[in-house]
């Protein structure tokens, strides 16, 4: 009978679990399209609060923290006052944190990271750069290194020396030549789980082209 109770407990676990997935996948997929169409700042903390919200429910993925991490990266980036900036930056940095204590070596984190210490340089290129031009772009090396198959590690990588070098007028050369690499790797890479980062492709192509000029 004790074996019973338990072989039905355990039976209905495991259902339940499966049958949480479908509905982390569906909106995830919802949150994902709503991170992609987005074009304000408003528009990408909205998508911040989504992945939010599924990170409270799905409290062992890392995906969600990483995508709401990454809305506000992008809603930094686009703010004009360097406070704002720092206040977005601040978010995707604590969000960030989060995810790393649900898995410790994945590139994509990684190259979060790097992103959120490159566009920390823009607010004060001056006063920022010294120290945090040096900390990206060693984050961003350690990313391709953990996976030399991440494109957007190679591509924030690239865009991070190519301003380093225009800012200083140096040679781009190296710089475009991560880009490049950036791009075959979008082309090549492919995966079966739709809800892994699949962002920068068009970047990558557009900065190729300047590359060409």
């Amino acid at each position: 009978m004790k074996r019973l109770f338990i072989s039905t407990i355990l039976f209905w676990f495991v259902t339940l679990s499966f049958a949480g997935n479908p509905a982390y996948e569906k909106a995830m997929q919802q949150a994902i399209g709503q991170l992609e169409t987005a074009e304000s700042p408003n528009a990408y903390q909205a998508a911040a609060n989504q992945f939010l919200r599924i990170a409270q429910v799905e409290q062992s993925e890392w995906l969600p923290l990483y995508y709401a991490s990454y809305a506000y990266i992008i809603q930094g980036a686009m703010s004009e006052s360097g406070e704002q900036k720092d206040e977005s930056l601040d978010q995707a940095q604590e969000y960030l944190d989060q995810a790393k204590q649900l898995t410790s070596d994945e590139s994509e984190l990684v190259t979060l990271q790097g992103y959120i210490h490159m566009i920390r340089v823009t607010v004060d290129p001056t006063s920022r750069g010294p120290e945090l031009a040096g900390k990206a772009t060693q984050t961003l090396a350690r990313a391709a290194q953990m996976n030399p198959d991440n494109p957007r590690a190679f591509l924030l990588l690239g865009q991070m020396q190519y301003g380093t070098a225009q800012f200083f007028g140096g040679d781009t050369s190296e710089a475009c030549g991560l880009i490049n690499q950036a791009v075959v790797k979008y082309e090549n890479g492919e995966t079966e789980n739709t809800l892994m980062p699949q962002w920068g492709e068009a970047t990558a192509q557009a900065v190729q082209q300047r590359c060409a000029q």
